[in-house]
């Protein structure tokens, strides 16, 4: 991929990551399943998992998301030395 469209796509994933409705989405749907799991009974061991991986699922895309981030910047560095 180019440097330019890796810079384009850090951009994207960088508005995602500070915008409110996406936030709000994303901290409610967090709430959501650790409020499912604490309000599982001992014996329903399947919920709690359940709710573990929708919460190890919403991590990875944030880090997924920084992760495009953080590759814009290394390519932005690499475009601004081509270009000296």
């Amino acid at each position: 991929m180019e440097n330019e469209e890796l810079v384009r796509k850090g951009r994207k994933a960088s508005q995602l990551l500070e915008d409110e409705t996406f936030n709000l989405a994303i901290n409610k749907m967090e709430n959501d399943q650790l409020w499912y799991f604490r309000s599982t009974k001992p014996e329903e061991s399947s919920k709690r998992e359940i709710a573990w991986s929708m919460l190890k699922a919403i991590d990875n895309l944030k880090i997924e998301l920084q992760k495009i981030v953080d590759n814009a910047k290394v390519a932005q560095r690499a475009i601004e030395r081509a270009n000296k």
